[in-house]
């Protein structure tokens, strides 16, 4: 795992911590490097759950066609407490429980 120098890895909420360990071993099945490219740091709207440390953005300009997949696998993965969406240059994972 690869951290951007600017990630600030400080208050992660731990379930947020298993999602990254999820998605690590599903990058590495797929052979990409994994980078982190936010946490709760950076600027995001004001009810953005990455400043709740329960949200992490990972890069993917690196990835080839199947970041689909690759996002698909991670979802998959998780519960449904969890939020995984394919954006334009990263994954955003987001733990937000159902009740």
């Amino acid at each position: 795992m690869k951290l951007k120098p600017e990630v600030n890895p400080s208050a992660l909420r731990p379930e947020l911590l298993l999602a990254l360990v999820i998605a690590e071993r599903i990058f590495q099945e797929f052979n990409y490097d994994f980078v982190v490219t936010s946490l709760n740091d950076s600027i995001h709207s004001d009810t953005s759950l990455h400043y709740a440390g329960a949200a992490v953005d990972l890069r993917t300009r690196h990835m080839k066609d199947d970041k689909h997949i690759v996002t698909e696998k991670i979802r998959s993965s998780l519960t449904k407490d969890y939020d995984v969406i394919l954006e334009l240059d990263h994954i955003h994972i987001e733990y937000q429980p159902r009740r």
